[in-house]
């Protein structure tokens, strides 16, 4: 069998006479994104140039630390809508607290994730019945909280001693 020299579009065109090949690019779905290029020409000069930071930085990264990442995105995307919100409020009032307050908090943090996971759990608990009480009941609870936190050590002791001897 001899074979014959042709052209790409020769060749597209006989696929196409045989297998009903379609030539023509598919409009994407009303709604659907738009191709790279376009939305890269819609962004500003300042979103190209914070794109490629993120791109270099991205590719700085190891295997190990993108997989995280990509963990961490998936995540994110799974999250609800109010769930998002919430985290972002959060986030905006971390940003708000000046560099003693955010220091208190990582301090409060570390020594949250220090505790054995049944304490977390007994923690949690303790929490969420906190949360579940009348709004009244709630209040009185979270000030005798504050003023035994006011308290000296010592005069928690002696609050100690009194209640074991009832």
């Amino acid at each position: 069998m001899a074979t014959e020299r042709i052209g790409r579009r020769e060749a597209l065109a006989r696929l196409a006479a045989l297998g009903g090949l379609v030539l023509v690019r598919p409009r994407p779905a009303p709604g659907a994104e738009p191709p790279l290029k376009a939305r890269w020409d819609a962004l500003t000069p300042e979103q190209k140039a914070r794109a490629l930071r993120n791109y270099r930085r991205w590719k700085s990264l190891s295997p190990e630390e993108r997989k995280r990442i990509r963990r961490r995105y998936k995540r994110w995307k799974a999250l609800s809508p109010e769930q998002r919100a919430f985290i972002r409020r959060n986030l905006d009032k971390i940003r708000a607290m000046s560099p003693e307050e955010r220091r208190a908090l990582a301090r409060r943090l570390r020594r949250w994730q220090s505790l054995p996971p049944e304490k977390r759990r007994e923690y949690r608990r303790r929490l969420d019945r906190l949360m579940r009480m009348p709004p009244a009941e709630r209040r009185r609870t979270l000030d005798m909280l504050r003023r035994w936190r006011d308290l000296t050590p010592r005069q928690r002791d002696h609050i100690r001693r009194r209640l074991r001897r009832r």
